[in-house]
């Protein structure tokens, strides 16, 4: 009779199924963490290993900008330096030295350093920049408008700006306070800290295009101390704003001044065919002890960018940095280095 009963349904080959598929399951999600790991470990290694390398070219900077003379649109190495270039041009005739000497722009223009491997160094006068502290209605109106508000929000952008940073809650004519803002913020009641903070007022980030943005950013600065302008250095956005001046009258201003620096504001005046000067008793032609620069790294996608600020008469700190920010590109982009002049100088 045993012979005659029926087996049982068996369970073993469902069993191993189950759990060669948890097993699986399991060593994929352990390959795919090794190899996520693996990934942020040398992401760690090229960001360590392009700051030591963005350091050292911070520190040739600073030694560059804090020994070597200003021109209205340079740094001439290898030249004396006067005492007082800082605060404005010398009238008197330039000490020659006898040593070779080159020029680094300051226009923002990329210069290859070679610090174990390529890197981009762009310095940028700060007083070429549209400095949204120090600046009028007039200028944010068509700053706002460049970046493709509508003339209604426009019209509001300088309000709102004095609202954003004043510590009080009183509204201004156009402007906004807390109840204004609603669930989507309100003013900061302080300056703002950095140029993506205007985006912050009310109405701005939603009407503007990141593109749009994108190729203004560079050209907008914050600083409070600051009055200086130059048009030595300003990018064409920076002059087309400042001067409500078109595209081909910067570019007219930027060919000019490749050969020739403006002497004065008169000069610059004339050569774009403009009359609008938003005050006239700005230095205007030379730099303002502020430099931006820019480090980035041909191999890989960092970037580190800062400011250095240059006060000679300060005894205790004659240069100090701030404002540094380490990046990395969009789409992860090594930078360009097949336009970028060799970088002129080395310290001495």
């Amino acid at each position: 009779m045993a012979c005659c009963e029926r087996k049982r349904p068996g369970f073993a080959l469902p069993a191993v199924l189950a759990v060669t598929g948890v097993v699986t399951i399991v060593f994929l999600v352990a390959i795919t963490a090794l190899s996520s790991l693996q990934a942020e470990a040398a992401s760690a290694r090229s960001r360590v290993r392009f700051l030591q390398r963005a350091m050292t070219a911070e520190a040739t900077l600073a030694y560059m900008l804090s020994t070597e003379p200003f021109r209205a649109n340079a740094v001439l190495t290898g030249a004396p330096r006067n005492a007082n270039e800082i605060a404005g041009p010398s009238m008197t005739d330039p000490v020659v030295s006898g040593l070779p000497t080159a020029e680094v722009r300051l226009d923002g223009r990329p210069y290859l350093m070679d610090l174990q491997g390529p890197l981009t160094v762009s310095v940028q006068d700060a007083s070429g920049l549209i400095n949204l502290a120090r600046t009028t209605e007039a200028v944010h109106r068509r700053l706002a408008a460049r970046l493709g508000l509508p003339p209604a929000t426009a019209q509001t952008a300088y309000p709102l700006y004095l609202d954003y940073i004043d510590p009080d809650d009183l509204r201004t004519l156009n402007g906004g306070e807390r109840s204004d803002y609603g669930v989507s913020g309100s003013p900061a009641d302080r300056p703002m800290l950095r140029p993506a903070e205007w985006l912050a007022l009310k109405g701005m980030r939603d009407g503007v295009a990141p593109r749009r943005w994108n190729a203004v950013r560079q050209a907008i600065v914050i600083e409070p101390a600051m009055t200086a302008f130059n048009v030595n250095t300003a990018p064409a956005a920076a002059l087309e704003v400042m001067f409500d001046i078109g595209p081909v009258q910067a570019e007219t201003a930027i060919r000019r001044r490749e050969t020739t620096p403006f002497q004065s504001l008169e000069e610059f005046l004339q050569t774009v065919g403009s009359t609008y000067v938003d005050d006239p008793e700005r230095l205007y032609v030379f730099p303002g002890g502020r430099i931006v620069y820019e480090i980035r790294d041909g191999r890989s996608a960092w970037t580190w960018r800062g400011m250095m600020v240059l006060t000679p008469g300060g005894l205790v700190q004659p240069l100090w940095i701030k404002q540094t920010e380490l990046m990395e590109a969009p789409r992860r982009a090594a930078a360009d280095t097949t336009n970028a002049t060799r970088f002129p100088y080395a310290p001495h």
